[in-house]
């Protein structure tokens, strides 16, 4: 055997290892990522679940039934404004925050859609929710899929004063 071969074999011997590392690596990374996203939707829950945002959910709620929505609503928004941020940037994965929050995504979603108009008018700013606007989106495929609907959830008026009704007796 001469030294070109040794030295072949060594260098391929290396690339395969160095292949493995990498292939390992990745796995550790997205299973890290995925142990991350877990913890922030637990934290996320907790927020959701807090004193200060049921009570700010219980306003949304009776001022969505009352039809008397202002800023009221604003609050929910901004925290699903926020989860829209954190799924369209990767930072937790959206079948945890569909198996966590679309329940109430969905319905504010289909509750608060004249508040977000009206706020993107008055400001003259299309940008006011649109993460939000793109997480419903993705959760209502997810909603769609998971449960086998033929078309997209939809909620009549009686399921939506129901869910309020819900909210505030929270």
């Amino acid at each position: 055997m001469n030294f070109n071969s040794v030295a072949a074999l060594s260098a391929a011997v290396a690339a395969f290892f160095s292949f493995v590392a990498l292939v390992l690596t990745y796995f550790q990374i997205k299973q890290f990522r995925f142990a991350h996203s877990i913890d922030l939707v637990f934290d996320l829950e907790h927020r959701f679940d807090a004193p200060e945002m049921i009570n700010n959910r219980k306003l949304a709620a009776t001022a969505l039934l009352s039809g008397t929505c202002e800023e009221e609503v604003e609050p929910i928004l901004d925290f699903f404004e926020t989860l829209g941020v954190f799924v369209s940037r990767h930072a937790v994965d959206e079948e945890l925050i569909w198996n966590s929050f679309s329940y109430w995504i969905l319905r504010y979603a289909a509750l608060a859609h004249g508040q977000i108009e009206a706020r993107r008018n008055a400001e003259s700013d299309n940008t006011y929710w649109q993460e939000f606007e793109s997480l419903v989106k993705c959760l209502t495929k997810i909603e769609t899929k998971r449960r086998h609907l033929k078309s997209p959830p939809s909620f009549s008026k009686e399921q939506l004063e129901s869910f309020l009704q819900e909210e505030i007796a929270e």
